[in-house]
């Protein structure tokens, strides 16, 4: 048995706990430190069984999201965030390109990266549902377990507040 794999998707478990909790938080600041330290154990996780490619940009996410968390301080409330941030990630996700299945966490975590700043809750969970169905499908071919759990319960979690939230016309 490969206790690597082992204790990366135990890790994986963890994840989809601390992802849950950091969703039932009351306030943005606590929200974003459980996103930052959700990213690091997914690098971790990730590294664990094999899928590079998710683990350098998870590694790059726990950056983002430490600068997201820290947005209120002037250093980090600049605009070009979100696009550097993107950026990097694209060329991290090209070079660390492993195969076919890629393409998806990075076009996900790009499209992530972009879209975390909307001010619109309903635009933010539009997004979500694309790029977490990209990373849901990466998750499966790698056979990240938690990975897969953790993105399905943020689509479930997205749509929900899709249909929560939304306007009624008035008649």
């Amino acid at each position: 048995m490969n206790y690597a794999i082992l204790i990366g998707q135990i890790l994986g478990g963890i994840n989809v706990i601390l992802g849950f909790l950091s969703y039932q938080t009351k306030t943005a600041k606590k929200l974003l430190f459980l996103q930052v330290l959700t990213a690091l154990l997914f690098c971790i996780h990730y590294f664990l069984i094999g899928a590079i490619s998710a683990c350098v940009l998870n590694l790059i996410a726990f950056i983002r999201n430490a600068v997201y968390a820290n947005r209120d301080k002037k250093i980090f409330s600049y605009r070009f965030y979100p696009i550097l941030f993107a950026v990097i990630m694209a060329i991290a996700g090209i070079l660390s390109w492993q195969n076919i299945y890629s393409i998806l966490v990075i076009l996900g975590l790009v499209i992530n990266t972009l879209c975390l700043p909307f001010k619109n809750p309903q635009n933010i969970r539009k997004s979500i549902l694309v790029s977490s169905s990209m990373v849901l499908m990466y998750n499966i071919a790698v056979f990240s377990i938690g990975g897969a759990v953790y993105e399905s319960v943020v689509i479930l979690s997205s749509i929900i507040g899709l249909f929560r939230y939304r306007k009624y016309k008035e008649q």
